[in-house]
């Protein structure tokens, strides 16, 4: 090798070393939150400043890990913590293959399903290969993440008479002044009942629940809400008709921006702390 090559691929291995360095930098300033495009499904990703990686519900199938692996660095194959926030397929079938490819440290749910489908059989065998149990969530626990990012479960409810829909995991997630709420697929009926609470509600950017569904993002809720930023994740031209005008119609009443996966791919939100921008 001459010494004109050797120059030119160290140059080129010095610059490859500035753009990772940067990037590492970058993500450090940032909570950033991702909601994946994973199709007619939720999956959610929030990387703390300080690199703990937190997953909300895994999506309908392994789409999940191609929305991973472009979100993380390729070295990083580490989940620190996993929620579900409930037992539809489209809300953690995704995850089955994520626990035999990732490093997935902590799950956590509000209930655990009475009747096992395929899917949820496989999930179960692959729990026990991978010697990880999932921890159950109530109403009004506190989670604490490396002191900076805190959680507050607002909807847990372990009733076998509900639907699943009705038992979704909704944290509201807190970042400095700046905040998520995370609604999973919950009811109108239950959103009253987070409403006659004595929670917080107001939250800069919100998960609309149930992928833009009629039944979920009642007028009562979004006003109390009062978010900036409504994201739905929903797959295009899916059987469900979602989102639905009536729920848009409530979204656009609220004055919040509108964004769907289904338009805008992958949709990460950046926040310092004290305000946000979409990245």
């Amino acid at each position: 090798m001459s010494a004109r090559q050797i120059r030119i691929y160290t140059s080129f291995i010095f610059l490859g070393l500035v753009c990772l360095l940067w990037s590492l930098n970058q993500a450090q300033k940032y909570l950033q939150v991702s909601f994946l495009d994973v199709g007619q499904g939720d999956a959610i990703l929030l990387r703390t400043t300080q690199g703990v990686n937190i997953l909300v519900d895994g999506g309908p199938d392994n789409s999940l890990l191609y929305q991973l692996a472009d979100q993380l660095p390729w070295w990083e194959r580490r989940i620190d913590y996993l929620f579900i926030t409930h037992w539809d397929d489209d809300h953690y079938v995704g995850a089955i293959q994520l626990l035999k490819k990732y490093q997935v440290k902590h799950i956590f749910a509000s209930y655990l399903p009475d009747k096992a489908n395929a899917n949820y059989t496989a999930w179960q065998r692959t729990l026990e290969q991978e010697s990880i149990a999932v921890q159950i969530l109530k109403k009004g626990e506190k989670i604490n993440i490396d002191n900076q990012l805190r959680g507050v479960v607002l909807s847990a409810s372990q009733a076998d008479k509900l639907a699943n829909n009705a038992k979704s995991l909704v944290v509201r997630w807190s970042y400095g002044d700046v905040d998520f709420l995370l609604t999973g697929d919950l009811p109108a009926e239950q959103e009253a009942e987070i409403l006659s609470s004595v929670y917080v509600l107001d939250s800069e950017v919100l998960k609309v629940g149930h992928h833009g569904s009629k039944y979920s993002s009642s007028a009562d809720f979004l006003a109390k809400v009062k978010p900036e930023l409504c994201i739905i994740e929903v797959g295009a031209n899916n059987k469900f008709g979602h989102p639905s005008k009536d729920a848009l119609d409530r979204l656009q009443k609220a004055a919040c921006d509108i964004r769907q996966t289904k338009d805008f791919g992958t949709i990460t939100v950046l926040s310092d702390g004290q305000s946000w921008r979409i990245k």
